[in-house]
């Protein structure tokens, strides 16, 4: 709250003043485009930087090969290994290095499953996301729990999709691993740590980010031929697939927008709705109900991965097929478990 508070003084005291005499499309695109999509998403960087901290620890104490360990046989059970539980566990950080990470497998069938199961990770991208929506339609003793229940519903939908495919995708490879001594992490070198991967996490994403929120301020401002905007007229086109959802239009462009990287997806609901990150929570709160929300996220959680994350899988299999089959189903399952969500609970709230 107090980084988007400076920011929204850096755009009333410098940004504002400086543009003052700039064309209006050019104002508009610079202040309402760019500024308040990148501003909404680094208000997000001291979280991300907790939950860095925390991942490091998690690595660094040596505990992680003991999770792999202990995960081994229940997901053998799945077509898995223990390896497989820590991937995706490091997805829940970034999804590309975890895919990247599944070269430890020789195995070629368990590295593809793997990589199937990994993009369902709740990536830090994604947790920024889900962070905004908990904590603007959730009341503080209710949020904690809906985003344990994304977390799990991040374990089931992988357990899920590892069970339907293991058969398709059948290992004989056995896990051998060194276990390593436990050991206590130093403090400097988890703060380091993590200050390097939200470095490395704004270096990766400020292209995607600038270039999204470039794409939908377009979308949201230039017309169509006929008069409506074109992300209005791209609203109406996906209307028949979203409404059993219970997502709205505005949200459809930017979840089409946060296919280049789910970074976008705050940023790019702040261009839509041409407020900054303070105003979005009001705005969101007043559009959307709680039933609403959640199916979003669910659909946010399962629905394609990011670019990067593509471009890993099908560097990794170096398969165009398997990288479009990853990319298809999670598309198709994202559709069926929020619509199911949706339609379900409004029929049992009557």
């Amino acid at each position: 709250e107090g980084l988007g508070e400076g920011l929204d003084w850096v755009q009333a005291q410098w940004w504002q003043p400086a543009l003052a005499s700039a064309p209006a499309w050019l104002q508009s695109l610079l202040l309402e485009g760019v500024w308040q999509g990148v501003s909404t998403v680094l208000t997000f960087v001291p979280i991300l930087f907790v939950f860095f901290v925390l991942m490091a620890v998690v690595e660094d104490s040596g505990y992680l090969a003991r999770a792999a360990f202990l995960m081994d046989a229940w997901m053998t059970r799945l077509g898995l290994d223990g390896r497989s539980f820590v991937m995706h566990l490091m997805g829940f950080g970034c999804n590309v290095p975890a895919i990247l990470g599944t070269r430890i497998m020789r195995e070629r069938r368990l590295r593809w499953l793997t990589m199937l199961v990994i993009p369902f990770s709740v990536c830090s991208a994604r947790l920024q996301v889900f962070l905004f929506f908990v904590s603007t339609l959730f009341s503080a003793q209710a949020a904690p729990w809906v985003l344990l229940s994304l977390y799990l519903a991040s374990f089931l939908v992988a357990m899920l999709t590892a069970w339907l495919f293991k058969r398709a995708l059948p290992h004989r490879e056995a896990l051998v691993m060194e276990m390593p001594p436990y050991r206590l992490p130093v403090l400097a070198y988890l703060f380091t740590r993590a200050g390097g991967e939200v470095k490395a996490f704004l270096q990766l994403a400020s292209t995607f980010i600038l270039a999204g929120v470039v794409l939908i301020w377009a979308l949201t401002h230039l017309p169509a031929a006929g008069g409506p905007t074109l992300a209005a007229q791209l609203g109406e086109w996906l209307a028949p697939v979203l409404d059993p959802l219970g997502i709205r239009h505005e949200l459809a462009v930017a979840l089409m927008v946060g296919v280049v990287a789910k970074e976008i997806l705050l940023g790019g609901m702040a261009v839509i709705y041409g407020v900054p990150e303070a105003g979005l929570a009001q705005v969101i709160s007043q559009q959307l109900d709680w039933v609403a929300a959640y199916s979003f996220m669910l659909f946010t959680l399962i629905y394609t991965p990011c670019l990067s994350t593509i471009a890993a899988i099908r560097k990794e299999s170096r398969s165009n097929g398997f990288a479009a089959l990853s990319v298809g189903y999670s598309l198709a399952l994202a559709w069926c478990v929020a619509a199911l969500f949706y339609q379900g609970a409004r029929w049992w709230l009557g």
